[in-house]
């Protein structure tokens, strides 16, 4: 492993702070095929200003960010036994921007991730954006690169990508998985 990647590595590893607990489901991809994937997107068009790396190297989708920290875990627990194991289908190659970056993102339709974030928001919570859009972020890109990667990627599937698991990550960095039922 080389410089730069040990530093992504060790910038991913670090635990963050974050405002609000998630709870999000883990995707099982081919690894080799990901990095595959990722060693496309130009290090000229990262974006380290959210991240610290730009790629995501851990796919998933958040099922919902803004889960307030007071909410006791045993709540959001006794939501995670009830679920069983969502169907998801990967769309198109997408993105989204805000003031600061550009989010490359495979967009994910399930029927089954969209009421899991209908329960979920039953705990208290704070959403910024009341329209729930499943996706599985990409890299975080400098802002106006995405479209470059949207016309490339056009067309790319992963082979059989699934869930693994679910995982709570809390606001201060730490992480609990669950099996599917």
């Amino acid at each position: 492993m080389n410089l730069k990647d040990k530093l992504r590595q060790a910038l991913l590893e670090a635990k963050r702070v974050y405002d609000y607990n998630n709870v999000a489901v883990i995707l099982k991809v081919d690894s080799d095929e990901w990095k595959e994937f990722q060693s496309k997107i130009s290090d000229e068009d990262i974006s380290a200003y959210e991240t610290g790396a730009g790629r995501e190297m851990n796919p998933h989708i958040t099922v919902l960010y803004g889960i307030h920290t007071d909410v006791p875990d045993k709540d959001v627990e006794d939501l995670i036994e009830t679920i069983k194991e969502p169907l998801i289908e990967f769309g198109s190659i997408t993105s989204f921007t805000n003031d600061d970056f550009d989010v490359l993102k495979f967009d994910i339709e399930s029927s089954d991730l969209v009421k899991l974030n209908k329960l979920f928001k039953k705990l208290p919570h704070t959403c910024q954006f009341p329209n729930y859009h499943p996706h599985c972020t990409i890299a975080y890109l400098k802002k106006g690169t995405a479209k470059k990667y949207i016309k490339e990627f056009s067309g790319v599937k992963l082979t059989n990508p699934e869930i693994k698991n679910f995982i709570y990550s809390k606001s201060d960095g730490t992480k609990k998985n669950y099996n599917l039922q």
